[in-house]
């Protein structure tokens, strides 16, 4: 019996070192990251050491939510109102960490953190949901997860999470990473929705697929974005190989955050659960396709028509990638890859 137990705890260690491997490389890069700027930009240690603090303490909850073997510990180990309890108190550390001894604190800031996080995590415990299919319970958290994210109108983040000089002045991507791990711990392990088939780490199929799509709506996409004006032409000619560079590293960036957040929210989640409810998959892809569109109106001015226009082209092709696969890895890849490229033709 002992030796059985042994075992089991072995092979849980063992299935837990990439996580635990990949936090500790990603918090010594930002430790590393946080010395320089602070150098460089004369940042005080009592305002550095803080900052960095909350923002190891946001990997931490972002690698423990994208590792399937980290996300089934944590559902072994607690109840589902403990769970929602645990990523609750979870989400609002980061904010604690850093602006408490900062003086940035603000009781009403935490009172919004906390009811933004209770909308997310507790719906799914008081009123548990049986089937695959669109429930009231699904709205409440998508909304709830959503409003924060859509392109220039919710200033909610900007207001809770306060910064300092530049660099330093826009700390609320600390919320925005928030709600990676707050939406997967929900929907995968207290909604346990099936069908996202989300992993991190792409397969070959994952990148065939999205591969096939971005090639499949770059024309769309160009002539939307090209005859709404959203999209002008500026291919990097003086630098091209330092724009290239940049473009690579804006690409995992877009990826790992921006891409995983929206295609899980919007393929995994909407599209996923629309297609179970109505049975039309081709319907459920253009209904996530016009919501995609839709959140992105306010960026430049509410209503950003054409911004609006060339992002619901895209939902549409990022939503074909999630149906031919069946993951929403193969979306985020087609997704990343439109962002990147734009990044790098046109302004």
């Amino acid at each position: 019996m002992n030796s059985l137990a042994n075992r089991n705890i072995g092979t849980a260690g063992s299935n837990l070192r990439p996580f635990l491997a990949g936090l500790t490389a990603l918090c010594a890069l930002l430790v590393i990251a946080g010395i320089i700027l602070a150098q460089r930009f004369g940042y005080h240690a009592a305002i550095a050491i803080p900052v960095v603090a909350a923002f190891c303490v946001q990997a931490a909850l972002y690698c423990a939510s994208v590792s399937n073997e980290a996300r089934r510990a944590v559902r072994k180990a607690f109840a589902p109102t403990r769970i929602a309890l645990f990523v609750s108190a979870a989400s609002i550390s980061p904010y604690l960490i850093y602006s408490l001894p900062t003086g940035k604190f603000s009781p009403y800031s935490l009172l919004n953190l906390l009811l933004l996080c209770a909308c997310v995590a507790f719906p799914y415990v008081l009123f548990p949901v049986r089937k695959h299919g669109f429930t009231w319970q699904d709205a409440v958290v998508i909304c709830a997860l959503a409003f924060p994210m859509i392109s220039g109108l919710s200033t909610l983040f900007r207001e809770i999470y306060q910064g300092f000089d530049p660099p330093a002045h826009r700390l609320d991507v600390l919320g925005k990473l928030m709600l990676i791990p707050l939406g997967l711990f929900v929907f995968l392990e207290l909604r346990r929705l099936r069908g996202t088939g989300f992993r991190l780490v792409p397969s070959k199929r994952d990148w065939r697929v999205a591969l096939q799509s971005s090639g499949y709506g770059l024309p769309w996409i160009l002539v939307v974005g090209i005859s709404s004006g959203y999209l002008q032409w500026d291919p990097p000619l003086e630098d091209p190989l330092r724009s290239l560079g940049g473009t690579l590293g804006k690409l995992a960036g877009i990826y790992f955050t921006t891409a995983l957040a929206e295609e899980f929210l919007l393929r995994g989640v909407v599209q996923n659960l629309t297609a179970a409810s109505t049975g039309r998959p081709l319907l459920s892809q253009a209904v996530s396709a016009l919501l995609f569109g839709s959140v992105h109106l306010g960026r430049g001015g509410f209503p950003n028509l054409p911004y609006g226009a060339t992002a619901s082209v895209l939902g549409w092709f990022c939503g074909r990638a999630y149906t031919k696969s069946g993951s929403v890895t193969a979306a985020m890849i087609t997704h990343a890859l439109a962002v990147a490229g734009q990044e790098l033709f046109f302004r």
